[in-house]
């Protein structure tokens, strides 16, 4: 169990590292079209795009790093009063309970890049992009943080401690 939660996250801390290349790639982008609008007086056309597309998949790539570092709001109002086996059986409890909001998410939002995918949808902008592919970082993402969920809930149920 202890290497599959490892496996997880370390899928976790690729995703957090492709997160940081989708920053680097709009901070690029905005580059490139400062400088040609400043110096050539020209642009992109796709700049504001695709800067769009790789904020999304930072956002969500990011997110089971984020779990894993333990970096998500945590509100520990109640839990803070709990003995060490109450605060494990609580975040064993929330644990599940993400895992099955993110599960419920998961399952609609590859219904809904396998539509635009089967319907054949572009944006409408120059470039038509086919929708799919900027889309596919949700399911992605939301695929990552569920894993990183059950790895949590896991390693709190074996918890030596």
């Amino acid at each position: 169990m202890r290497t599959l939660i490892k496996i997880i996250e370390g899928l976790s801390t690729g995703g957090a590292f492709i997160s940081a290349l989708g920053m680097l790639f709009i901070v690029a982008l905005v580059v490139v079209e400062i400088v040609l609008r400043a110096v050539f007086n020209a642009s992109t056309l796709v700049a504001s795009e695709y800067g769009g597309y790789a904020l999304v998949s930072l956002i969500l790539l990011g997110l089971a790093y984020t779990m894993k570092e333990e970096g998500l709001i945590r509100i520990n109002l109640l839990t803070m009063h709990f003995s060490e086996g109450g605060k494990r059986v609580a975040d064993i409890v929330s644990g599940l309970i993400g895992a099955g909001i993110t599960a419920f998410a998961l399952k609609f939002a590859i219904e809904m890049v396998f539509e635009t995918w089967e319907l054949e949808m572009t944006a409408d902008t120059i470039a038509e992009t086919p929708l799919w592919i900027p889309q596919l970082s949700v399911p992605l993402g939301l695929l990552m943080l569920l894993l990183q969920l059950l790895a949590f809930t896991a390693g709190r149920a074996i918890d030596d401690k």
